[in-house]
């Protein structure tokens, strides 16, 4: 069961992101139903710890294992999803990843998978000076990814 849940007012949401850096190239996704790139990732499930989440996400959307080498930010996010319209309360955790197997390298700078045969998913391999060009979300990506913090920061962003 996800920590995810539903009031009169929005919804509160749970979340685990993972930065993948590769020769100076960020992994960013998006979906089919989405406008905007975003960071690999998903909800935490009940009673799970945020890094088994993280590994668990990247080997559901990309088949390949990582290790959560280290805490990059807490987020503490506010925004209305612009598909459906939603508002949201979120807490993010990033981990800065490194992989245990560099299968996904082979796969090239863009490709495609399929979450559990339903969801088609792209990933774009990204020079990190693009980042601030780019339509990507959580907004704090733009200017944090280029300095990436020795200890955690807590971070707080608000976007309606």
């Amino acid at each position: 069961m996800d920590v995810t849940f539903q009031t009169d007012v929005g919804r509160f949401n749970y979340h685990v992101a993972g930065v993948l850096i590769h020769e100076n190239r960020l992994l960013v996704m998006t979906d089919e139903r989405s406008p905007y790139y975003y960071l690999p990732g998903g909800r935490v499930s009940m009673n799970e710890e945020s890094t088994m989440a993280i590994k668990r996400e990247i080997k559901e959307e990309l088949d390949v294992e990582v290790e959560a080498t280290q805490l990059l930010w807490i987020v503490e996010n506010f925004f209305v999803e612009q598909q459906s319209q939603e508002q949201f309360h979120e807490i993010g955790m990033y981990y800065l990843l490194q992989l245990t197997e560099e299968d996904i390298l082979k796969r090239g700078q863009e490709f495609i998978m399929n979450e559990g045969g339903y969801k088609k998913l792209s990933f774009l391999w990204l020079p990190l000076e693009k980042i601030k060009h780019l339509n990507i979300y959580p907004l704090f990506l733009k200017e944090r990814i280029m300095n990436l913090p020795q200890v955690p920061e807590h971070l707080v962003e608000i976007k309606e």
